[in-house]
Order: structure tokens, then C-alpha cells, then sequence
């Protein structure tokens, strides 16, 4: 494998088990947001909203997004236990991740809403419903985000629309939940865990400089690490978001969802319950 120190454990007994991985087409998204960083939702009121740009096009300004979520939040009766907020593209494009807490938890999980945005139309309003595991605070998002709008335009109306998009949520919610607990009854062996691994980095899902971090987090997982020691999809997705923190804000965000995707998170169609 080009570029990657497969190391004892990737020893499947001769170097041609394994194909090349091709290298995946570079994100030009994802290159855009490398300057990205965290921020405070008082950095975001500061932020000066740019011109419009024609007389169809009215910018939502980051702290008015934020702040609508937020309301629409509590309206439905939950409250926001922590939020993470980013800014990238010379502060144009947004993204967040709010930790929600409701009435009824759901056992070692917690529900979060994640989204982006932009004041430039680079990108549109979107949502995404994730899942916070509390042990090691690593974060789960569906591989399927939903646009809530397409272009910020003069005839938007703000609360409406993020309210349909927590209805959105809402459902996608439930069903992440019941692909994440299918991902902890299906158990890996370590040959299929390598196999999935490496279709993990030939989908570029995962930047190839975290191939050795994914593969030591599962395979020889710290004692600090208990998240990774399940033998199973689920102790594999957590060793893949492990190493996702080691990103800068907006390829965590973006990394995370390639990840739910290609483990089929509020899909639909969940995984398969297979030892090999």
C-alpha cells in the first residue's frame, strides 16, 4: 500500500492479499476549510455579515442561524448541554455541533445536531443528526445530511425552516440510533477488520496520515481507550472518530459523516451481523 506502514498486524501471510489503494480525488471542499478553527457564538455576533450578493441573495448571518437552532431547541423541550461552532473560508462558511439533552437519555449516548452554512453560497443550510458517546466523548454522525435550504434568499423564513429541519432530524435521530446499536452486535474478526479498514481509506473516507492511528486505536487499544475494545463495527467506528479529533475543526466535521457513511449510519440499511 503506497505511502502506509501496514506494520505485524496487517500480516495476511504475503504482500499480494493486499491490492493498492487508489489514491482518492482530493475534496476541494475539504481543502477550503483546512484554515478552519473554533469559535465562541459572542466571535460569531462580532463577525461582520458580507453584502448581499444580487438582489435575490440575503446572507444569514452565522449568530442568526445559530441562535434560531438553539430557540427551536427549547421550544421542543430540550436544552443544549455543549456546543462546538467552527468558521472556515475567511470566516464565510459555518459549522456546529450541538450536544442536546432531553427528557429520556439513551444510555451511553447522547443525541447531538450537527450543521453547516454559508454566507456566500458556497454552501447550502445543512443538518445532520449525530450521537455523542459520553465515555469518550467521540462523535457519530449520520452519513446522510439533509439541506434545510439551497440559497440564502430574501423570502427566507428562518424559524420555519429550522423547525421542519428538527423534524428532519428527529426521525434521522432515531434511526442512527438503531444503526449504532446494529454496529455493536456485529463482530469483526481481525481479518475483516483489516479488510474494512482498508476500504475505509480506498473510499477516502479518512485522510491516508491517519491509516497507523485507526489501526492502532483498534487493534491495540490503550486501557484509557474502552471504546475501541469491542471486537465489533462499533469498536471500529470509535477508533476511526478517535483519530478524526486529531483533524483541524471542518475536516473533523466532514471526515465524520464520510465515516457514518461508509458504516451505513441512518441509512436505512443497516450492517449485517458477520464474524469471519
Amino acid at each position: 500500500m503506497v505511502g502506509m506502514n501496514l506494520g505485524p498486524v496487517w500480516s495476511f501471510g504475503g504482500t499480494g492479499d493486499l491490492p493498492q489503494v487508489e489514491p482518492a480525488l482530493v475534496d476541494q471542499s475539504v481543502l477550503m476549510m483546512h484554515g478552519s478553527r473554533y469559535v465562541t457564538l459572542d466571535a460569531l455576533r462580532r463577525l461582520t455579515t458580507p453584502e448581499p450578493m444580487g438582489s435575490w441573495h440575503r446572507p444569514v448571518p452565522h449568530h442568526i442561524l445559530v441562535a434560531t437552532i438553539m430557540d427551536q431547541i427549547a421550544e421542543r423541550g430540550w436544552s443544549v448541554a455543549k456546543s462546538r461552532l467552527g468558521i472556515a473560508g475567511r470566516g464565510h462558511r459555518l459549522f456546529g455541533v450541538l450536544d442536546l439533552r432531553r427528557p429520556a437519555g439513551a444510555d451511553t449516548l447522547g443525541v447531538a445536531f450537527g450543521f453547516r452554512s454559508s454566507t456566500n453560497e458556497s454552501l447550502a443550510i445543512r443538518g445532520v443528526a449525530g450521537a455523542r458517546v459520553f465515555v469518550c466523548d467521540n462523535l457519530a454522525l449520520s452519513g446522510e445530511e439533509f439541506v434545510m435550504r439551497r440559497k440564502s434568499t430574501t423570502r427566507l423564513h428562518l424559524p420555519l425552516l429550522v423547525s421542519e429541519a428538527l423534524d428532519r432530524f428527529l426521525g434521522q435521530s432515531k434511526q442512527l440510533l438503531e444503526d449504532i446499536y446494529r454496529l455493536r452486535e456485529s463482530t469483526l474478526s481481525d481479518r475483516l477488520a483489516k479488510i474494512r479498514i482498508f476500504d475505509l481509506f480506498n473510499a477516502g473516507a479518512l485522510p491516508l496520515h491517519l491509516f497507523d492511528d485507526v489501526s492502532q486505536l483498534y487493534f491495540s487499544p490503550e486501557d484509557d481507550h474502552p471504546d475501541c475494545l469491542p471486537r465489533s463495527l462499533w469498536g471500529l467506528h470509535n477508533a476511526c472518530t478517535r483519530a478524526i479529533k486529531r483533524l483541524k475543526p471542518a475536516p473533523q466535521f466532514i471526515s465524520t459523516i464520510r465515516v457514518g457513511r461508509q458504516f451505513q449510519l441512518a441509512s436505512g440499511r443497516g450492517p449485517q451481523t458477520t464474524t469471519v
